[in-house]
C-alpha cells in the first residue's frame, strides 16, 4: 500500500481531549481532511483473582449516556512505566493489587491519538479501599470465569465496553482458552 504523506495539522478545539484536524494528501492524488481526537495513552488492565474471577469497573459514561461494565483503565502519567501506571490504576480504581503484571498487547485506533496498552494483572488480592478521583464514580464487580465468559458473550447486553479483546488475550496468556 503506497503512504499517505500529512500536509497540515491545526488544533480545532482544546478542552480535557482535543480535536485536531489532519490534511493528508492520499496515494490518489486527492487531498483530504480528518477530524481526529488528540487524547492520552491509557492502560486496560484484565484483573483476574486467584479463584479465576474477573475484576471489573462498572461506571456511567458520559458518550454512552449509560453505565458501562469494563476492566478497570486509566492514564499513564509521565514518567510511568505501563506496569507501574497498571498497578496504581488497579488498586485506585478497585483497592487490588496483583501478584504479577504482565504486557499482553498495545492497540491503536482509527481516529484517536492514543494507545491502548493491555496488560494482565494476575492473582488480584483486595488490599485496601478505593482511591477515587472527584468525578469517578465506581463499582467493582468480581465475575466468576465462566460467567464472565458468557457476559462477553451475551449478543444483548450491552454494558460491556469494547475491552473484550483484552479478555481474550488475558485469557488466552493464562491457559483458559
Amino acid at each position: 500500500m503506497e503512504k499517505w504523506k500529512k500536509l497540515s495539522e491545526r488544533m480545532v478545539y482544546k478542552g480535557w481531549r482535543k480535536v485536531i484536524v489532519r490534511k493528508f494528501l492520499l496515494p490518489n492524488g486527492k487531498e483530504a481532511e480528518f477530524d481526529v481526537i488528540k487524547n492520552y495513552d491509557f492502560v486496560t488492565i484484565a484483573a483476574f483473582t486467584k479463584d479465576k474471577e474477573a475484576i471489573l469497573v462498572n461506571q456511567f459514561r458520559v458518550g454512552a449516556e449509560r453505565e458501562i461494565v469494563s476492566f478497570p483503565e486509566g492514564q499513564i502519567d509521565k514518567g510511568e512505566s505501563l506496569e507501574e501506571a497498571s498497578a496504581r490504576e488497579l488498586l485506585e480504581e478497585t483497592g487490588y493489587q496483583a501478584e504479577e503484571i504482565i504486557f499482553l498487547k498495545t492497540f491503536h485506533q482509527a481516529y484517536f491519538t492514543q494507545k491502548q496498552h493491555i496488560l494482565l494483572a494476575k492473582n488480584c488480592v483486595k488490599v485496601t479501599e478505593q482511591n477515587l478521583d472527584d468525578l469517578e464514580l465506581i463499582e467493582v464487580l468480581k465475575m466468576p470465569f465462566n460467567e464472565f465468559r458468557l457476559f462477553i458473550k451475551d449478543k444483548k447486553d450491552e454494558r460491556i465496553n469494547n475491552n473484550v479483546a483484552a479478555a481474550y488475550l488475558a485469557m488466552e496468556e493464562l491457559g483458559w482458552v
